[in-house]
Order: structure tokens, then C-alpha cells, then sequence
């Protein structure tokens, strides 16, 4: 049984980052839409878990295309997205879940070329990964709701800009790691330093002028504000080693409060 539950768990992606940007976009977007069909949202959400756990199967089978158990596993997975998707689309309509089809496609190919390639943790996979889980989003805001307007976008684009955060700022912690036992990392640690900072500010700037004129409520910018201060504060650490489960805990604090935020904003 013991070995059937590890075989089961390494055909799950691992990355907890990621499952965390899976949800809370998905979460807020429920959380958000101006009315609320319970048996869509929950065909949904099926959805999309089945099509995200697809992944670990498919990046298996890339390498290697005669596994046995990674067949199984991603023809489980795709049975539930079917036994979710079709019903949700033929029977209850929600017919523009295919725009999200195929940039979420061309993006999970993405994701795992790079991986395969050994790119997986470069600025550009991670960004597109970002991108494509939070268009979680605005898909369960219609899903939930059959309406795909300009809030529901503008609630990706929160999404989208709080979870690209977190690249610069691992990276800056993580070379803060590095540079302990080798200073040759410092020159790195410095610009990674002023990239997550910039980065902050200028989102945190945005959000903030978004919500004087309206467009977004106010209280959107509390956890950018929260993320540039955080951002701020590893920067004026010197390098030292790194609690890495630590800090993994301390992004889903900041993700949970994100996720409240965007609720008590947004809720209907």
C-alpha cells in the first residue's frame, strides 16, 4: 500500500509554488463572479486539477514514451478533464472555456520543453507558468458565473502581476544562500536585489494608481505593499543560508493573505 501512495505522489507535480498559483487564481475567480453556479464550478475546478496532475505523467512520457504507469496516469487524468469539461461546455454552455484552450495548450507545451531541456527554473518558464496558471482565474469567474468581462480579466492581471513577485524575490534568497561560500555570487545577489525591488515598487505603484481611478478596489494594493516590504527587507540582509522550507512557508502566508484580500475586494 506504502509503495502504491509513493507511486500515486510521484505522479503529481511536486512544486508547491505552483500549486499554490493554481488555486488561489482559481479560488479568487469563484470568489468574485457576480453570481454563482455551484455544479459549474465544481465541474471546473475537476477540470482543471486533472488537467494540472496531467502534467507529471506527460513529463515522463517525454522521456520515457513506453512508460506503462505514466500512460495509466495521464489516461486517468484525462478521463476526469473529459468527464468534467464536456459536460460543463455541452450541457451547461460555458462554450468560451475554449478560448483558454489554447493558450493554456501552446503554454503547458512550454513549460514542459524547458523542463526537459533543464530550463525550468529560467525567468521565462517560470513567468509563462505564472501567466498560464493564473488564467485560472478569469475561467472559474465564468465558469461560476457565464460571464467573461473586464473584471475577470483585471483580476488575472492581479493575479498574474502579485505571483511574478516571487521569482525575483527566491532568487534574490536564494543567491543570499549562495554567496555565503562564494563571493563570487555577489555581483549576481546585487542586481537581483535591485530587479526584485524595482519590480516591487513599480507594481505595488501600479496597483495602487489602478485603484485611485477606480478601476480596481482599493484594498488590491495591500498585499503588493505587503511584497514590496518583504522585498525590501531580504535585500538588506547580507548573504547568509537560507531556511529555504522556511521561506516556502512564509510565500503561503503572504498567498493566504493575498487570496483574503482579493476575496473581501472582490466578493459579490
Amino acid at each position: 500500500m506504502v509503495e502504491s501512495l509513493l507511486i500515486y505522489l510521484n505522479m503529481l507535480p511536486l512544486e508547491h509554488g505552483a500549486w499554490a498559483i493554481l488555486l488561489a487564481p482559481i479560488l479568487i475567480g469563484l470568489i468574485a463572479a457576480p453570481i454563482f453556479s455551484p455544479l459549474a464550478a465544481v465541474l471546473f475546478v475537476l477540470g482543471a486539477l486533472a488537467v494540472f496532475v496531467s502534467r507529471a505523467p506527460l513529463q515522463v512520457l517525454l522521456a520515457k514514451p513506453r512508460d506503462r504507469r505514466a500512460q495509466g496516469w495521464l489516461a486517468f487524468y484525462a478521463v476526469l478533464a473529459t468527464g468534467a469539461f464536456v459536460p460543463l461546455i455541452l450541457l451547461l454552455g460555458c462554450w468560451k472555456l475554449l478560448y483558454f484552450a489554447v493558450p493554456s495548450g501552446l503554454l503547458l507545451a512550454e513549460n514542459l520543453l524547458a523542463n526537459r531541456s533543464g530550463k525550468r527554473f529560467s525567468a521565462f518558464n517560470e513567468g509563462a507558468g505564472v501567466f498560464g496558471l493564473c488564467l485560472g482565474a478569469p475561467a472559474a469567474y465564468y465558469a461560476a458565473s457565464f460571464q467573461l468581462d473586464a473584471r475577470a480579466w483585471s483580476i488575472w492581471l492581479l493575479c498574474s502581476a502579485f505571483y511574478l513577485g516571487p521569482i525575483f524575490y527566491v532568487k534574490m534568497a536564494a543567491l543570499q544562500h549562495r554567496a555565503v561560500a562564494d563571493p563570487g555570487a555577489l555581483p549576481a545577489l546585487s542586481a537581483m536585489r535591485a530587479r526584485s525591488n524595482l519590480y516591487h515598487v513599480l507594481t505595488a505603484g501600479a496597483v495602487g494608481a489602478w485603484a485611485a481611478t477606480g478601476g480596481v478596489p482599493s484594498a488590491t494594493a495591500i498585499p503588493f505593499i505587503a511584497a514590496f516590504l518583504k522585498s525590501v527587507q531580504r535585500g538588506l540582509r547580507a548573504p547568509e543560508r537560507v531556511d529555504f522550507k522556511a521561506l516556502g512557508y512564509s510565500e503561503v502566508g503572504y498567498s493566504v493573505l493575498f487570496v483574503v484580500v482579493m476575496g473581501f475586494a472582490y466578493a459579490r
